[in-house]
């Protein structure tokens, strides 16, 4: 029979471990190339799904066994902080050479990990009571080998958060800059994404690392545990209602050196001109190729295939323009007054213009979703932000000045 926190860290892991499945499914479908960048995202999912499959197993095993499996899911919590910081490497433009070195931790962890488990297993047969988290709470003693290890691991955790929290600050920071140089009317839902993702994980990270630390050298912890699982849950369901609203913030064009590699002249903030627009715009587009980009522009904008794709992204249109991202969102931002998204809502709306007076029998929600669209929410605003009228009343005036003109 559970005991009530039991069924409350049953039920909150069950809830977490859907979600991180579900945010690496959303991520993985954004495709290859947002792979560079995502996949340190997908890490930081699996990761945190691994200790909500530890928090499922807890309440149904006994403490003996619990501790047997410290090994196989403590050391995920090593992955967490790495992996965020080198999804903010990427797209700050500023990928690790090797990536995976910031994993190698976890081998002398598990390895340290492992030893105190099998120190820690005479006291846990000794004392074979109600034992929650395989009784890891440090009480020293003169033969607390097994206490100082897990004290060694602590201490590796906490520095571990310090410098990969100043890194991630950081490349955060590179990356908000570089987005209002670069993409002008776009940053505004880039940096509000990357602040929203920065805030939450610095509190979560933080909390997360403090609450640890009460419940190894105070006392047991365990509805601050609960506390810091759900943060965690909301977190995901919010990542994954972003990523479903709006997968184009999340995808990072795979460029040679980076995600802002078309600049000829890079500036560092310290360095950067008065007058920032005009040498930024001669290093992202000639001259000569913007018309060029407009024309392939046109042609690209009668592709159903490209434009009402739910899932099309800045770099999958520019992929289909044939320039990078950066250009294209020059060209939208400078020579056509559009941000990606007004230009593709624009689009969508004339399509879906048409098929709502062609199709009058068809609900709004369905032209809204053959259009691209992922709710009639968005598209009421997309559609009275292009036209001035609402969906409904669009197609009211229009059928009835058509009837009246017949």
């Amino acid at each position: 029979m559970f005991e009530t926190l039991d069924l409350l860290f049953l039920i909150v892991s069950v809830l977490g471990t859907a979600q991180a499945i579900f945010l690496i499914v959303l991520l993985m479908d954004e495709g290859k190339r947002a792979f560079t960048a995502n996949r340190w995202l997908m890490v930081f999912g699996f990761s945190v799904g691994m200790s909500f499959i530890d928090d499922t197993f807890d309440p149904m095993i006994s403490p003996l066994t619990n501790l047997y499996l410290v090994p196989v899911f403590a050391p995920f919590f090593f992955a967490l902080i790495p992996s965020i910081y080198l999804y903010f490497r990427e797209i700050s433009g500023d990928p690790a050479p090797r990536p995976y070195r910031h994993f190698l931790v976890l081998l002398p962890v598990t390895a340290a990990i492992g030893l105190m488990v099998y120190l820690k297993r005479a006291r846990m047969i000794a004392n074979s009571g109600h034992i929650r988290d395989a009784g890891l709470q440090i009480e020293f003693s003169a033969t607390g080998l097994a206490d100082m290890v897990l004290l060694a691991i602590v201490i590796l955790f906490c520095v571990l958060f310090a410098v990969y929290m100043t890194g991630i600050w950081r490349c955060a920071r590179r990356y908000l800059q570089q987005a209002d140089w670069q993409l002008q009317a776009d940053s505004e839902r880039l940096r509000r994404w990357v602040t929203e993702l920065l805030v939450g994980m610095t509190v979560l990270f933080t909390v997360f690392t403090l609450t640890n630390l009460f419940d190894l050298f105070v006392s047991r912890a365990e509805w601050l545990s609960l506390g810091v699982k759900v943060g965690f849950v909301l977190v995901f369901f919010r990542m994954c209602q972003v990523i479903a609203q709006n997968p184009a913030l999340f995808v990072q064009p795979e460029t040679e050196g980076g995600v802002f590699d078309d600049l000829s002249v890079p500036h560092s903030p310290a360095q950067e001109p008065d007058d920032q627009d005009a040498p930024m715009s001669r290093a992202i587009v000639d001259i000569s190729n913007i018309e060029r980009i407009r024309t392939r522009l046109e042609r690209i904008v009668t592709d159903r295939n490209v434009m009402l794709d739910p899932l099309l992204t800045m770099p999958k249109l520019a992929n289909a323009v044939g320039v990078t991202p950066n250009q294209l969102s020059y060209v939208l931002n400078q020579h056509l007054g559009k941000s990606f998204f007004d230009f593709v809502n624009e689009v969508r709306t004339n399509e879906a213009s048409r098929l709502l007076i062609e199709e009058p029998d068809r609900t709004i929600l369905d032209i809204a979703i053959s259009v691209g669209f992922n709710s009639k929410s968005t598209f009421n605003l997309a559609f009275k932000k292009t036209t001035g009228k609402t969906p409904s009343v669009y197609r009211s005036e229009t059928l009835s000045q058509c009837s009246t003109g017949q």
